[in-house]
C-alpha cells in the first residue's frame, strides 16, 4: 500500500491545526489525573484534525487521546495526540507538539510530529527514513554514552515498575552518560533523539498516541529499542528504552537487570 498521500494530508492537517492553536488562549478545564491536565484546546484541536482527515478519508479508523482512546487498530488507522505536552503548553512553554501515527495491519507505517511554535515538521515512513523539514536524519551509532545525554520521561506510580526502581535506574545510569534531561513531552524527547541531541531515552509513557509516532521516527533514524523490564517491547507496556546503539541499549538493560527490574 502507498501511504504517501495520507502522510501528506496528515502533515497538512497537523500544520493547520498547530497554526490555529497558536491563535487560541490556553483554557484549562480540569486535572485528567493528579499529574496531568486537560485543556479545551486539546478537544478543539483533536476535532480539527479528525475533521480534516475524514474530509478526505471519510471511512478511515481513528484512535485519539480524548474522544476515541479505546478504539482498536482496525484496518487503516490514524492515531492522534492533539497536544503532546499539555502541561508544558498550559504553562506557556513551547515544548509541545501535535503527533499523528498511521497504522495498517497493526503496524505503524508512518508518523508526523509537528511543533507549531517553531513551524517544524518531522515525518517518518516505514522503510523510507526519518526527516525534519525534508532533511533526512541519521543516528550516530558510534558515539559513546559518556559523550551524550540520557532523556528520561515522567515517572509514574501506577505501573508495574515500582516508583523507587524508576528513580534508582536513573541514578545508576548517571555515571554512564554526560547528563540527563527531562522535557515533559514525548514528541520533544523523540525528536531530540532523532536529531542527535541525545543518545538514549527511557520512557514510562505507555499510551499508543504518546509512543507510536516518535518511536517510528527514532527507528527510521537508525535507533534501536527494547523494554526496561523484559526482553521484548510491545506497545501499551511501560518501560521503553531507545538507544543509538546495541551497546548503549545493553548498558541500560544490564543496569535494570542488576536492580532486579527484569521479569
Amino acid at each position: 500500500m502507498n501511504y504517501s498521500d495520507i502522510l501528506t494530508l496528515m502533515q497538512d492537517v497537523s500544520r493547520r491545526a498547530g497554526q490555529y492553536l497558536l491563535t487560541q488562549t490556553v483554557s484549562v478545564m480540569n486535572h485528567k489525573t493528579r499529574n496531568d491536565l486537560l485543556t479545551e484546546n486539546d478537544l478543539v484541536i483533536e476535532n480539527f484534525i479528525i475533521d480534516g482527515i475524514r474530509a478526505v478519508y471519510p471511512d478511515i479508523h481513528i484512535v485519539s487521546e480524548e474522544y476515541n482512546p479505546d478504539n482498536s487498530l482496525d484496518g487503516l488507522t490514524v492515531v492522534i495526540d492533539p497536544i503532546d505536552g499539555t502541561c508544558n503548553f498550559a504553562q506557556g512553554l513551547s515544548l509541545y507538539g501535535i503527533q499523528l501515527a498511521l497504522f495498517y495491519e497493526n503496524i505503524c507505517r508512518g508518523a508526523v510530529l509537528y511543533f507549531p511554535v517553531e513551524d517544524t515538521m518531522y515525518v517518518a515512513e516505514e522503510g523510507k527514513g526519518a526527516y525534519k523539514n525534508g532533511k533526512r536524519l541519521f543516528v550516530d551509532q558510534k558515539k559513546p554514552s559518556s559523550d551524550g545525554f540520557l532523556i528520561i520521561s515522567d515517572y509514574y506510580d501506577s505501573i508495574d515498575i515500582a516508583f523507587d526502581q524508576q528513580f534508582a535506574l536513573v541514578k545508576a545510569l548517571q555515571k554512564h552518560f554526560l547528563k540527563t534531561r527531562h522535557f515533559g513531552a514525548a514528541c520533544v524527547d523523540f525528536t531530540m533523539l532523532a536529531e542527535g541531541h541525545a543518545l538514549a531515552y527511557i520512557t514510562y509513557y505507555h499510551k499508543l498516541w504518546d509512543i507510536a509516532p516518535g518511536l517510528l521516527l527514532a527507528k527510521e533514524a537508525g535507533f534501536v529499542y527494547g523494554a526496561v523490564d523484559q526482553d521484548d517491547y510491545h506497545y501499551h507496556r511501560p518501560g521503553l528504552v531507545v538507544a543509538n546503539s546495541e551497546q548503549t541499549l545493553s548498558l541500560i538493560k544490564e543496569e535494570a537487570k542488576r536492580l532486579g527490574m527484569m521479569s
